[in-house]
């Protein structure tokens, strides 16, 4: 897989709407805002966190960190994004990076166990994602977040261990926001 040259980029040589006629055909992927690729190609996580790189440019560099739905995308737990979500040390300008996707920059810093390498990528790890879009993120992106990490059942990502890694956290709304998310996912758990 060759990035850019395999990528089909609305406005290239085909408009958004002809490269969505082919993708409801079967011919393409959307993988991220106006990127496409062949349906035949399998979709990894290196592989998204490469287009993502792609699609930043030179804003992505050793001291940021893809975060939030950006990351939850690449670790597959959402299926399509138009937000890249950047975390990075330092004050950092708003820049528009194209490709019919928005950028929204938090200036924090992320340590070693949070994060984890795609493609020489940094992006938080899924379990700092998970709990990042129950936080942040708006309702329904972080609710099918959860329930899509959920649906893993992974041992490491389940509803104990993100409530466990939130309590963690310093007690503010946006916390309180995503403990309230992860109990009402485990009520409906209960109930079935």
């Amino acid at each position: 897989m060759r990035i850019p040259e395999d990528l089909w980029i609305a406005g290239q040589m085909f408009s958004r709407n002809e490269l969505q006629a082919m993708a409801s055909n079967g011919l393409l992927r959307e993988v991220l805002g106006d990127c496409f690729l062949p349906s035949n190609i399998r979709i990894t996580a290196s592989l998204r966190a490469r287009i993502a790189a792609f699609v930043c440019g030179r804003e992505l560099n050793s001291s940021t960190v893809l975060a939030r739905q950006t990351a939850a995308w690449i670790h597959g737990l959402l299926p399509e994004v138009y937000t890249l979500c950047i975390y990075t040390r330092s004050y950092h300008r708003p820049f528009q990076p194209g490709f019919g996707l928005n950028v929204q920059f938090m200036q924090t810093r992320v340590p070693d166990t949070q994060m984890v390498f795609r493609s020489r990528v940094k992006v938080t790890s899924a379990l700092r994602s998970v709990c990042d879009c129950a936080q942040f993120d708006p309702l329904p992106v972080a609710s099918r977040v959860l329930s899509n990490a959920i649906s893993l059942h992974d041992p490491y990502l389940n509803l104990e261990t993100i409530r466990d890694s939130l309590q963690r956290y310093e007690p503010s709304p946006e916390r309180s926001r995503a403990l309230r998310l992860v109990d009402s996912f485990d009520d409906v758990a209960q109930a079935a």
